[in-house]
């Protein structure tokens, strides 16, 4: 599996099946339903949205990839449904970083997981 780049730094591997990529549709505003129920608008642009799952991670992984995902945007470059490496601008949602064992005092984070949305 490629990487998931983000500003230029390779993130940690995602967990095998860790990324999901949903294609949106964004309507116009005057999307809706008419009189007989026939939907009515225009797709003004499709956007990308990645829900990215990592395996277990240690500290500097954890924080690698929060220290990615904080500006209010960034570049990701990831592979699209049709093999294509390309790169978009996102912005993050509420990542999650689950403490999962502090085994001699080493924090480990299991089922890590974050929304990158399209711009």
């Amino acid at each position: 599996m490629d990487n998931l780049i983000i500003n230029g730094v390779t993130m940690p591997d995602l967990k095998k099946g860790g990324l999901e990529i949903k294609i949106e549709k964004v309507w116009s505003k005057n999307t809706g339903r008419a009189a007989n129920g026939d939907m009515i608008g225009d797709v003004v642009a499709v956007k990308y949205t990645l829900h990215c799952e990592w395996p277990p991670l240690n500290k500097g992984d954890a924080a690698k990839i929060n220290t990615a995902v904080s500006p209010a945007f960034f570049s990701v470059t990831f592979t699209d449904i049709g093999g294509t490496r390309i790169t978009k601008t996102f912005y993050a949602g509420t990542p999650i970083y689950p403490v999962y064992s502090y085994v001699n005092g080493v924090k480990t984070y299991q089922g890590v997981t974050v929304d990158l949305i399209q711009k």
